[in-house]
């Protein structure tokens, strides 16, 4: 068992001021009952969060985690044609909505596709990325897979980066990437007059107008597995927004939750001292800390039962 909570401490200063309340008893016993046993540093700026850094056990260059190839990797007879070590990336379909000084994006589950309207959207779509050397395949309803040699070694921002955000300082940069920004032009133009948007907008549904390009690169053979984990994203709404009073509610459920969960399976030693010992990573906008399960003398319990400081402490370093 290993829970990675991202948007632990956020940087808005709502959030930041909801730290002094935040009651969470589950996640003390927790830190006191487990070793700290793994630091990661990141930034904000960075194109890939520090979540999705510790599942990929940091084993990739920034904005090249190739969450879009592992899943390719995962679904069998999906991507007829594919081959082995080639380069894929993850296109989420969005609303991109242009302000006098800034495009920010919707957040796209708000869309609440069909799967008939994202596959009649492909359809469209898929000639034009074609002409590119860009093959689309269908996923899901708001996300499909892309594959091209293009994709290979071309960073990109986690879609977790501008989700409900600001896209402008997210956008590609690199020479390689100007294919992206026309392309995201092209689909500008064609799904603005689509039957779908039209059908959408008569019922009162948000037009889907561009897409986001993620989780791009290539699989080697020999890349290390990623972490088996839980991600638990409750934080992450409510941290965007700053809304603290959200965020604050979303923490309490998570420590009343699986939480509580961990400090009972630990309390009552269903869980084993190993490799698949209980751990816990908590994300902040700078770091990201690890706690895992390991044998402590009588000594160095007490110990660290005395020196612990109480949770909202640590999360004010994250």
């Amino acid at each position: 068992m290993h829970l990675v909570i991202p948007f632990a401490a956020p940087s808005g200063p709502q959030c930041q001021a909801a730290l002094e309340r935040l009651q969470l008893p589950h996640l003390k016993s927790l830190l006191r009952t487990l070793t700290p046993n793994a630091e990661l540093q990141g930034h904000t700026s960075a194109l890939s969060p520090l979540a999705e850094r510790v599942l990929s056990q940091d084993a990739f260059a920034d904005g090249l985690i190739p969450w879009a190839a592992l899943r390719a990797r995962a679904l069998p007879n999906a991507n007829p044609g594919a081959t082995p070590g080639a380069a894929w990336g993850l296109i989420t379909l969005c609303h991109l909505a242009v302000h006098a000084d800034h495009i920010a994006m919707h957040d796209p589950a708000v869309l609440r596709l069909e799967a008939e309207e994202s596959q009649a959207l492909l359809q469209s779509m898929a000639p034009y990325f074609l002409d590119d050397g860009l093959r689309l395949h269908y996923l899901q309803a708001d996300t499909w897979l892309v594959q091209g040699e293009a994709l290979r070694g071309l960073p990109t921002a986690s879609l977790e980066r501008v989700r409900g955000q600001t896209v402008d300082p997210w956008m590609p940069r690199p020479e390689a990437a100007r294919l992206v920004r026309r392309l995201q032009n092209e689909m500008q133009m064609l799904l603005y007059t689509h039957p779908i948007n039209d059908a959408r907008v008569a019922r009162g549904a948000p037009m889907v107008n561009s897409f986001w390009l993620s989780g791009t690169g290539d699989l080697p053979a020999n890349t290390p597995p990623f972490l088996q984990a839980t991600l638990l994203g409750n934080l992450q709404a409510p941290a965007l927004h700053d809304n603290a009073t959200a965020w604050a509610q979303a923490w309490e459920t998570l420590d009343s939750g699986p939480l509580a969960d961990m400090a009972r399976a630990i309390g009552q030693r269903r869980q084993s001292i190993g490799a698949q010992a209980p751990s816990l990573t908590l994300c902040g906008s700078h770091t990201a800390r690890t706690w895992r399960l390991q044998p402590r003398s009588l000594m160095r319990r007490i110990g660290s039962f005395l020196r612990s400081a109480p949770p909202t402490a640590l999360l004010k370093n994250l």
